[in-house]
C-alpha cells in the first residue's frame, strides 16, 4: 500500500535522512544536541561501550541567557506591570554619564526578580536555629519536596542519606513545618497539610478542625455529612459546621503562587565573540565546554591476539568503530557549530558594535550559502547553541530574522524595529501616550515602511498594552 494512502507523507528532510549512512545520521543528531543533552547521551554510550575508556567532562559554568527565547530582552520589555519604568537606556557606547548609569541601576533594581519555591525555603534555612547538621537535614529535606510542597519520602530515608539521626530529622522537619513559609510546607499528606495550615490561624476553632481533618477527611471531602461528622467526634453540629467553614477558607496548594514560575534556563555558551587583530569581531569555539571521550586503545592488543575468539574480536571491533565514530562526530560537530557561528559574527558586525538597531535581516540559506552547507544543518546547528559576547549572551537562532523595507533598497531586521518602537514608548508623556497610528507616522518619517497592525503585534510581542491603559496622570 502506498505511504500517502495510509495519510503518511515523509518531507524531503525525512527522505534524506533515510538515504544517509549510519554515521551522517550519527552526526545530524549530535550536531542537533545542546550541550547538556550531549554529556548525557555521551555517557549513556559510555555505559554500554567499553571502547570508550573515560569521559572527560567539560569545564565551564553555567550562564543565564541575557534574552528570552523570543530574542527579546526581557528586562526591557516588562512594560506592563511597571507604572515608575519609563527609563530610556542609550546604546552602549553612550552610557557614560553618571546620569545614564545611575538610571540604569534604577532600572535593574526596580526589576521584580520571580523566587522559586526551592530558592524560597533555602533562603529560610539560613535563619533559622539550625545548627551545621541541622542545616544538611534541612537541605535534604527540602530537595525531596514534589511540585506540589509535599514531603515525597520517610524521615528514615533523610537520616540514612544525610548520615543524620532520626531525632534530629523529626526536630528538623517539625521546624520547617512549623515556622517555615508557606504554612503547610512539608506535609506528608492532604491531612497533615490542613493540620500544619490551622497551627498558623489564630481561631478557637483550630483544635476542632484539626480533628476533623485528621479523623473525618473522606467525609469532609464528600461534602453534606455535617451530621455524620458531628456524630463520629461527638461535637455540635453548629461548632463543626463554623469548624469546616474554617477549613474550607484554607489553601489546598499553598505552593501555587511558586508553579506560575519558570525555572531559569541556564545555558552554556559554546562561543565567544571577541575582538580580533584586525579590529572585527571574531568568534572563537571554546573547546573546553565540550564533553570529550578517550577510547580504550588497549583493546586493539586483542585483535592480534590467538587467544581471542573470532566472536570477541568481531565485538571489540564493533566497539571500537563506534567509539570512534562517536569522536568524530563530536569533533565534526564543534566544526561546524564554530563554521555558523563565525559566519554570524562576520554577518552582524554591526550589531556587536552599536546593538540591536543595527541587526541585519539574515535567513538561513544566507549563512547556508557562505559556508556551502545546507539549510536544514545550519537549523540543527543554532538550535539550544549559544554564544557569549560584550553584548550579553545570545541563542545563535536569535540572529535570524526577517528586513522591512527602509529608505532606499535597504532593509531592517524586524527585531530592530521592535527595539525602536521600545524606545518610542519609553520615551512618550505618560499622560498623553502615543498610539499605534502615531508610531507608524514616526517610523515612516525615519524611511521604515511597515503597517499598522504589524506595529500592534509588535508592541504585543513586546508585552506593552495599547495606548489606553498606558496613560497616567501627570
Amino acid at each position: 500500500m502506498a505511504m500517502q494512502s495510509l495519510g503518511l507523507v515523509q518531507t524531503q528532510q525525512q527522505r534524506q535522512i533515510m538515504t544517509m549512512s549510519p554515521l551522517q545520521r550519527q552526526s545530524l543528531e549530535i550536531l542537533q544536541l545542546p550541550l547538556l543533552a550531549l554529556e548525557q547521551k555521551i555517557r549513556e554510550e559510555a555505559n554500554s561501550n567499553p571502547a570508550i575508556e573515560e569521559v572527560i567532562a567539560p569545564k565551564m559554568e553555567l550562564d543565564a541567557p541575557v534574552v528570552d527565547k523570543d530574542g527579546i530582552d526581557s528586562e526591557k520589555a516588562s512594560l506592563e506591570n511597571d507604572d515608575d519604568f519609563q527609563i530610556h537606556e542609550p546604546e552602549l557606547g553612550q552610557m557614560n554619564s553618571e546620569d545614564a548609569e545611575e538610571r540604569r541601576r534604577y532600572m535593574f533594581e526596580s526589576l521584580r526578580q520571580p523566587v522559586s519555591l526551592e530558592q524560597h525555603l533555602r533562603s529560610q534555612i539560613q535563619i533559622a536555629p539550625f545548627d551545621e547538621t541541622e542545616k544538611a537535614v534541612a537541605e535534604t529535606i527540602i530537595a525531596n519536596l514534589s511540585t506540589t510542597g509535599m514531603l515525597s519520602v520517610t524521615t528514615g530515608e533523610i537520616a540514612e542519606v544525610s548520615d543524620a539521626p532520626l531525632a534530629t530529622v523529626e526536630k528538623v522537619l517539625a521546624t520547617i513545618q512549623d515556622t517555615f513559609d508557606p504554612p503547610g510546607i512539608a506535609a506528608r499528606g492532604a491531612a497533615e497539610r490542613l493540620a500544619l495550615q490551622l497551627r498558623a490561624v489564630d481561631s478557637p476553632l483550630s483544635p476542632l478542625a484539626t480533628r476533623i481533618v485528621n479523623e473525618c477527611l473522606d467525609d469532609l471531602a464528600a461534602g453534606g455529612r455535617e451530621a455524620q461528622i458531628a456524630s463520629r467526634i461527638g461535637a455540635p453540629r453548629p461548632d463543626v459546621e463554623a469548624a469546616i467553614a474554617l477549613i474550607k477558607s484554607l489553601n489546598p496548594n499553598p505552593v501555587a503562587e511558586f508553579d506560575a514560575i519558570e525555572p531559569t534556563d541556564y545555558v552554556i555558551p559554546e562561543i565567544n565573540v571577541v575582538r580580533g587583530k584586525s579590529g572585527k569581531w571574531e568568534a572563537v569555539f571554546d573547546y573546553d565546554t565540550v564533553t570529550q571521550i578517550k577510547i580504550n586503545d588497549s583493546l586493539r592488543g586483542y585483535l592480534d591476539s590467538k587467544d581471542v575468539s573470532q566472536e570477541d574480536k568481531s565485538y571489540i571491533r564493533e566497539r571500537l568503530r563506534s567509539a570512534e565514530a562517536l569522536a568524530h562526530c563530536l569533533a565534526q560537530r564543534s566544526d561546524t557549530v564554530l563554521q555558523v557561528g563565525a559566519a554570524i559574527v562576520d554577518e552582524q558586525q554591526d550589531f556587536f558594535t552599536y546593538g540591536v538597531s543595527r541587526l541585519k535581516p539574515m535567513t538561513l540559506s544566507d549563512i547556508a550559502g557562505k559556508i556551502g552547507r545546507h539549510e536544514t544543518t545550519i537549523g540543527r546547528a543554532v538550535e539550544g547553541k549559544y554564544l557569549r559576547s560584550p553584548r550579553g549572551i545570545f541563542e545563535l537562532k536569535y540572529f535570524f530574522s526577517t528586513g522591512l523595507k527602509s529608505s532606499g533598497a535597504a532593509t531592517v531586521s524586524n527585531k530592530a524595529v521592535m527595539d525602536r518602537i521600545l524606545g518610542i514608548i519609553r520615551n512618550e508623556n505618560p499622560a498623553e501616550p502615543l498610539s499605534d497610528q502615531d508610531i507608524l507616522g514616526i517610523l515612516h518619517r525615519e524611511g521604515i515602511a511597515i503597517k499598522r497592525r504589524t506595529i500592534a503585534k509588535y508592541r504585543d510581542t513586546l508585552h506593552i498594552p495599547a495606548s489606553g491603559k498606558r496613560r497616567r496622570a501627570p
